[in-house]
């Protein structure tokens, strides 16, 4: 009997660490995307309006043919990482990087002469340039590296049922920062030569934060709970080390598996159709501020903050829902249906409001709905796609799309605004109508390789 109730206790202990690890999972998770999202919302608006400042809103466009030059160096360094690294630390050199990075950063805009103390604007401020790539380059390397090793220890069902979670809390980080950066600038009574360097320094620290959580995910947490989709970690397992590769197997694997073409198309026309907006919102923003650093960043802030707030009740209230009610096929759909509705109404209200509503929106439905579930679609492939196709999707796929929508921005700079605002709506259902047809395929396909427990890449 003394031995029934031992087995009994121990059963009841095992499922009940099962249950605690997964929590204990998530709560980790959550609060490394929380600091890393954090860092997101205090220098995104920075990058836009320290480069406005410093280098002038014309050159905006030119940044994009920049970076893509700056993405192969990096993706080369990157797949070298990839190779010779376990996933959780491919995300610790990632975090270190920008760690070090916006450190550095932080100390030369205190500058007299290369800082913010200098307000003459002008394309030879090569800081406004190093800064504004730097900054871009965040979400390709920390943000998606993250998504990447979240992916490679979660289950679809995992994701489903706590991905909406991971987001929502994360994006309390945002608005929390975000309002406080915005509070910081507009509030009190501090100089931008202070307050940006100080932001920046805060946002170093939110990085050193978010590796101690996964520090700790590594330590407190069972290794059969960090295997993600079975089915790649067996193979992967099979496979065993593999002699290292060049900087194009990551484009190769895109290429050759259709799949993950589809997955970049997705990706590509959201960015696209994101820049296409962003630009306009911009040039009218520096123009109501008169091209002021402070006046800009204030007004970027808010803008962030609001996309957060919406983000958060997308993420809290719906991603989880649709993605059990329904199912990732179907909550593929939602955001080009959304985007072709928006504009549908941009069409008959081309004011500089309605496009702001609908960026706030548009923004909210990606980092609070579409993001996620995309991501999911990551579970049921190989590392190699999970990191490297993913690093070529979110740095050069993204790139090249925003590049494409700078492009059109520099062609159309001169245009009549109404006329500019009607040819943007147009060419926006259009790409949501291709972006629709290929969340068909994508979907479709996965939901049969997660059906017959398969993999795509192996």
């Amino acid at each position: 009997m003394f031995l029934f109730d031992k087995i009994s206790e121990l059963f009841k202990n095992l499922k009940k660490d099962s249950i605690n690890y997964d929590f204990k999972k998530l709560a980790l998770l959550a609060s490394a995307f929380l600091f890393i999202i954090g860092t997101y919302s205090i220098i995104r608006p920075l990058k836009t309006s320290v480069f406005l400042g410093l280098v002038g809103k014309e050159y905006q466009p030119i940044t994009k043919l920049l970076t893509i030059i700056i993405l192969f160096p990096v993706l080369f360094i990157y797949t070298k990482l990839v190779d010779k690294l376990k996933r959780h630390q491919v995300l610790y050199y990632c975090l270190a990087f920008y760690v070090v990075s916006i450190a550095v950063a932080a100390g030369i805009l205190m500058h007299p002469v290369m800082g913010l103390q200098n307000t003459n604007t002008s394309p030879y401020r090569i800081f406004g340039w190093i800064f504004y790539i730097l900054i871009d380059l965040y979400s390709t390397i920390a943000v998606s590296t993250f998504w990447a090793f979240a992916n490679s220890i979660s289950t679809p069902d995992y994701a489903k049922g706590n991905y909406g979670k991971l987001v929502a809390f994360s994006r309390i980080g945002g608005i929390v920062t975000s309002i406080g950066s915005w509070f910081i600038m507009e509030k009190l009574d501090i100089p931008i030569v202070s307050s940006i360097p100080t932001l920046l320094i805060i946002s170093a620290l939110l990085l050193v934060f978010a590796a101690l959580c996964i520090a700790k995910i590594k330590r407190d947490i069972p290794g059969y709970l960090l295997h993600g989709y079975e089915a790649v970690y067996i193979a992967e397992k099979q496979k065993g080390k593999e002699k290292n590769v060049g900087i194009f197997e990551g484009l190769n694997l895109m290429i050759l598996q259709p799949y993950v073409m589809g997955i970049f198309v997705l990706n590509f026309i959201y960015e696209a159709i994101s820049m296409i907006l962003d630009y306009q919102m911009q040039v009218q923003m520096s123009v109501a501020t008169n091209n002021s650093i402070g006046g800009m960043s204030a007004f970027m802030f808010l803008y962030t903050a609001a996309f957060q707030v919406l983000g958060l009740v997308f993420a809290f209230f719906g991603t989880s829902a649709m993605l059990k009610k329904f199912g990732v096929n179907f909550s593929l759909f939602i955001m080009p249906i959304a985007i072709i509705i928006m504009m549908i109404g941009l069409l008959f209200f081309p004011n500089l409001t309605t496009i702001f509503i609908i960026m706030v929106v548009i923004r909210a439905l990606h980092y609070g709905f579409n993001g996620p579930v995309r991501e999911i679609l990551y579970i049921p492939t190989s590392k190699d796609i999970k990191f490297k196709s993913k690093a070529w999707i979110d740095s050069f796929g993204r790139t090249l799309s925003k590049t494409s929508g700078s492009a059109f921005n520099y062609i159309y700079r001169n245009a009549a605004y109404l006329a500019l605002t009607r040819l943007n709506a147009f060419i926006i259902i259009a790409l949501s109508g291709v972006w629709t047809v290929a969340t068909f395929f994508v979907g479709r396909k996965y939901t049969k390789v997660i059906e017959k427990n398969e993999t795509i890449g192996e």
